[in-house]
């Protein structure tokens, strides 16, 4: 325990001597190299919340477009506590992660319901859904000079390489570590200007893959540089592990129209508008489909036809078994509705279903290039991923 105390505090002492330096050194490359982002140009707290929130796991390019339609149509927070959730998941369609807007218009609920106003501290943004460690400290310190340091992927690189983290992140000592270093480093003068300027440095220069270490201002003080570990910095105990996994859908067409069902659970695509599951296991069964509905559409009347899309997610691979079927009548089912092409904007979908529709021929059931093909089938199968 002591030896650990006497190497905290070493470290300590390290930092303090460099902390002038460092914060002077980072903010004046900011002033220089940051990035022109349009919630950079505002101090209100719901436009720096609603920036945050969406770029949660999502690259800023990304994120641009979705920020400037969010704010268009709900430029107060009163207004998104008022928007039907069907119309946010709409604008969210393809940004993945959507409990993030479930857990936003709940929270713009709240902030409306106790009067308006907006949280003043990362302890009180802590109280909305949605709002972790890092959120809070972001939206109090750039929107309200907050002295509160950040922590998310781009810092804990940054940080790790430039003062040689030893323990790895995602271990108790190694986040303790990258928490001190980061309020020890904090400039406490300008939070929000100095959060702002490590973010784009780790998303900038000192990135993932390829640091450009070679215009990089720290260089010369930089451990994982002088001590040719940048590869291995930060350190990490264990990877993510990816689960694959495969959903068998029924793909219903009939006279230009598609079967879509809201999906009501809470998994990954909660709200969300989707096929309708296949209610048997395993591939397409001509008796399974009698056994349901074959007084109303015997499968000799059917047209069947399978395409498998794959789906990448941060922690899931999955296999999308989309069974398509042209209807020779009207099929009735609890909750479904049926839906042109013209009308698919108005449904939010998960964005591999949303793809495969925009490549549909919804009179056949049918992709236009005809490229339908069976694959191997991979992992468990399950209706909720």
């Amino acid at each position: 325990m002591r030896h650990e105390e006497g190497a905290n505090q070493k470290t300590e002492w390290s930092l303090l001597k460099y902390k002038r330096l460092w914060s002077k050194s980072l903010l004046d490359w900011y002033a220089v190299h940051g990035r022109d982002l349009p919630w950079r140009r505002t101090r209100n707290p719901y436009a720096i919340w609603l920036s945050e929130v969406l770029l949660q796991q999502t690259r800023v390019d990304q994120g641009l477009s979705y920020y400037l339609r969010f704010l268009d149509h709900f430029p107060t927070v009163q207004e998104l506590a008022q928007a039907d959730i069907q119309d946010i998941l709409r604008l969210w369609q393809g940004l993945g992660y959507y409990r993030r807007a479930h857990h936003l218009h709940c929270a713009a609920k709240l902030v409306v319901e106790k009067g308006g106003g907006l949280p003043q501290s990362p302890a009180e943004w802590l109280q909305l859904p949605g709002v972790g460690p890092y959120t809070a400290a972001a939206i109090a310190s750039i929107a309200q000079d907050y002295p509160a340091p950040v922590v998310d992927g781009n810092v804990i690189r940054v940080l790790s390489r430039a003062f040689g983290a030893e323990a790895p992140y995602d271990t108790a000592e190694g986040l303790r570590w990258i928490r001190q270093t980061a309020q020890n480093l904090l400039d406490t003068d300008r939070p929000g200007d100095y959060n702002q300027a490590l973010m784009d440095m780790g998303a900038t220069v000192c990135t993932p893959q390829k640091p450009a270490c070679n215009i990089c201002f720290w260089q010369k003080k930089c451990v994982a540089f002088l001590q040719d570990r940048v590869g291995e910095l930060p350190k990490r105990s264990k990877s993510t592990k990816v689960v694959p996994l495969t959903l068998d859908y029924l793909v219903l067409f009939h006279r230009g129209r598609v079967l879509l069902f809201p999906r009501r659970d809470q998994g990954i695509w909660a709200g969300l508008y989707e096929f309708l599951p296949q209610p048997w296991a395993g591939a397409w069964d001509e008796s399974a489909w009698d056994q349901h509905w074959g007084s109303e559409h015997p499968s000799e009347t059917l047209s069947h036809r399978l395409v498998t899309v794959s789906h990448a997610l941060s922690h899931r691979s999955l296999t999308l078994n989309l069974n398509c079927i042209r209807l020779n009548r009207n099929l009735h089912l609890d909750g479904g509705v049926w839906v042109t092409l013209q009308d698919l904007e108005r449904y939010p979908l998960p964005q591999p279903f949303l793809q495969f529709l925009k490549q549909i021929d919804f009179n056949h059931g049918r992709t236009q290039q005809s490229h339908a093909h069976r694959q191997p089938r991979q992992g468990p199968r399950s209706q909720n991923p």
